[in-house]
């Protein structure tokens, strides 16, 4: 696999079987993603402010109930800081490679969670998170949430080079957004949590930045998906030693390095086809290897339903987020 090239960080910008046995392109792109583009226009965040959004048809009966209670208003004392670049990129795809900040104002030196968006590999953008990162900083948690490249024109491993740039660029400047440089955790929903679990199992991505995986406090996975294969061919290509080496269970199975940070996986018990055997072969392995997992499955949450419910800002899921950090922080 080819490693990324070097690319200096940008200056500061801030403004306010299978893919997994069973698990298939439509059960994803039919999720969370295509749920809140149609309620979130991609504007600045506080162009989106009203009380509440509507669910599109195709949500689950759950997922719908969520939706129905998400809140896209900024509330004092959330300051957000949006469109910053991560990575040097081309004018045509350069909104790829940006990031938006969620930071309370009344929290210095915060712990940061760097979050990356589901949709396939090939879909999502970071505005439609806006409920999920005001949530976080509400918790005192800053909230990093970066759009990346995206398959067909951008296929694996450009999304892992973008998240290595981001966190590496996270690392480097959040200090002057109210986050703490040594409490950096990566998490994410679907195939944004394939991303987050690979930085941390596969160190040639960040080692490419000169960090570590240790820099990572922990890993949060939200219905992540670790293991691909066929049916995303348009994402990793049709070899199936690239596929393997695209896998974060392929990591976890061999002897992770010291320093590997522990994990927080989150399902719904109505999770996409596969989504809950990976999940259980993923902390059969990180345990096998004493790199401490923690789990839980939420009754009756669906694919799409789970990120809807950790964006709610009272929720259980959401409180578990925040627990998760804030005792690792």
């Amino acid at each position: 696999m080819m490693l990324p090239e070097r690319l200096a960080p940008l200056p500061f910008e801030a403004v306010s079987g299978g893919f997994g046995e069973g698990v298939t392109r439509r059960h994803l792109l039919a999720g969370w993603t295509s749920m809140l583009s149609a309620a979130l226009a991609l504007g600045a965040p506080r162009a989106l402010a009203q009380a509440s959004v509507a669910a599109p048809p195709q949500a689950s009966p759950r997922a719908a109930q969520h939706i129905s209670q998400l809140l896209t208003d900024v509330p004092p004392p959330v300051a957000v800081a949006h469109s910053i670049s991560y990575r040097l990129a081309r004018r045509e795809d350069a909104d790829s490679r940006r990031l938006d900040i969620y930071r309370n104002q009344n929290v210095g030196r915060a712990p940061v969670l760097v979050f990356f968006h589901g949709g396939a590999w090939r879909s999502g953008h970071r505005r439609q998170y806006l409920p999920l990162g005001v949530s976080l900083a509400l918790g005192g948690i800053t909230c990093v949430i970066p759009s990346y490249s995206k398959a067909p024109g951008y296929p694996f491993p450009e999304p892992m080079r973008d998240a290595a740039a981001a966190v590496t660029w996270v690392r480097e400047n959040i200090q002057n957004l109210g986050g703490h440089p040594d409490r950096i955790f990566v998490g994410g929903h679907s195939s944004g949590a394939h991303l987050a679990a690979l930085l941390a199992l596969d160190p040639r991505y960040l080692e490419f930045h000169f960090q570590q995986p240790s820099l990572l406090r922990g890993v949060i996975a939200i219905s992540g998906i670790f293991a691909v294969g066929k049916g995303f061919e348009y994402a990793f290509g049709s070899d199936p030693q690239y596929w393997l080496e695209a896998s974060p269970l392929h990591y976890a199975q061999e002897m992770p390095q010291p320093g590997t940070p522990p994990f927080l996986l989150l399902t719904g018990s109505e999770d996409a086809p596969g989504i809950l055997p990976q999940n259980q072969a993923l902390t059969d392995a990180l345990k096998a290897n004493r790199i401490p997992v923690e789990t839980e499955t939420y009754d009756g949450e669906d694919h799409s339903s789970m990120i809807a419910l950790a964006s709610l800002r009272q929720s259980q899921l959401q409180q578990r987020i925040r627990d998760f950090i804030k005792a690792r922080a």
